[in-house]
């Protein structure tokens, strides 16, 4: 290769590294150092240059003025052209020193380097909104079910301390002969259930638990699974209550319950 020729291709090296380049000067360059061992060794410590002022910027917003002057400074710079004119007899440079870099090379680093802040800062931005918005829904949540254990625990409180409570200690049966469980009922308040030592019901059921009066059974609700092998079942009354006998019976039925009982008997208490 003939020194004019490589003292081109050593001239489009910045613009090179810095993607500005045509298809078919790029593929010039990329060919030139191949075998070029020398321009090879700009290319790498150029790429270096880039990616050192890319990681050192710190994560801050930019002004917003600051693109439309570092645009407005490059377009007044007067830009050097080629050099494809060789006289004969005078030796020429092949390539300038790297302390030589174009202003616009150093204007492009420098908006290279905002986009990368601008990129990261818009990342942080969409990352703290899902968090938020995660936490708002967590929020939510936490309140709901702490306005429900409050309802449910206040409802407790006035079905124990009624005056027209009554304790109905529920017998196991089967698999649940080792359940220790009581009922607590009153017409006026509603039904407390709480049994421990609860075996899980059969595959596919479900306990469902039945207020019985006069051989009508009604339908309770179902008894809510809780750690430990523990049931709680805390409902206003299904219908006004006479006062007379009364039974509470626990049966294992389809998920979601049925409208009168269908399955076995695991639990049962009468007064």
């Amino acid at each position: 290769m003939t020194m004019e020729r490589h003292a081109e291709i050593a001239d489009r090296l910045e613009a090179y590294v810095l993607d500005q380049l045509p298809a078919l000067e790029r593929r010039e360059v990329e060919e030139h150092l191949q075998a070029c061992a020398a321009c090879a060794k700009d290319v790498h410590e150029l790429r270096a240059v880039l990616a050192g002022v890319a990681a050192s910027v710190p994560p801050v917003a930019p002004p917003a003025a600051l693109r439309e002057r570092v645009l407005a400074a490059v377009s007044a710079e007067p830009q050097e052209p080629l050099r494809r004119e060789r006289r004969v007899g005078i030796v020429q440079q092949p390539r300038r020193p790297l302390s030589g870099m174009m202003p616009l090379a150093a204007a492009a680093v420098l908006l290279l380097a905002i986009g990368v802040v601008a990129l990261r800062l818009d990342q942080t931005r969409r990352d703290l909104a899902g968090e938020v918005g995660r936490v708002q829904t967590l929020n939510v949540e936490l309140q709901e079910q702490l306005k429900r254990f409050s309802g449910q625990t206040d409802l407790a409180l006035s079905i124990l301390t009624a005056g027209d409570m009554r304790e109905i200690p529920l017998g196991g049966r089967e698999s649940a002969a080792g359940t220790a469980a009581r009922a607590y009922w009153s017409p006026a308040r509603g039904l407390l259930v709480v049994a421990d030592r609860l075996p899980a019901p059969p595959p596919g059921r479900i306990y469902q638990v039945w207020i019985i009066e006069g051989g009508q059974p009604v339908s309770a609700g179902l008894l809510g699974d809780e750690p430990g092998n523990r049931g709680m079942l805390i409902v206003t009354p299904p219908r006004p209550g006479t006062g007379g006998d009364v039974t509470v019976a626990v049966t294992d039925e389809p998920p979601g319950g049925l409208p009168a009982p269908s399955g076995t008997i695991h639990l049962a208490g009468s007064i």
